[in-house]
């Protein structure tokens, strides 16, 4: 069967995309730097450079709420913390609940909440 004319799908390499956050979350000694190495080597170059994304997220961006996320990328909703700020259950636990009110705040509707990520 040829394969011809049909649209080829870029193919991510998950276990790269892993390691590049590895990475840079061991190596960054703050949230900002965090955020822009993150944001650029693995979030940009890897991903939406990948899929042929030229529209990068909008970073330090106010949501309709007026509340202030770190990067949104379409309906992903990204908040950093600074390295070690995650170490403990309840920092995962008030991370997660800040990033569910966010979504709320954002969505149009409950209907929508499933089409945004945090």
């Amino acid at each position: 069967m040829s394969t011809s004319g049909a649209a080829r799908v870029p193919q991510l390499d998950i276990d790269d995309i892993v390691n590049c956050f590895k990475i840079h979350t061991r190596k960054a000694r703050n949230e900002e730097e965090l955020r822009l190495w993150v944001s650029s080597y693995c979030i940009e170059e890897r991903i939406l450079k990948l899929l042929g994304i030229s529209q990068y997220g909008k970073y330090e961006y106010t949501l309709i709420s007026g509340a202030r996320v770190d990067a949104l990328y379409g309906h992903v909703i990204i908040e950093y913390k600074a390295p070690g700020r995650l170490s403990l259950d309840t920092d995962i636990a008030k991370a997660k609940e800040q990033i569910i009110r966010y979504i709320q705040q954002e969505a149009a509707s409950k209907d929508e909440w499933a089409r945004y990520l945090g």
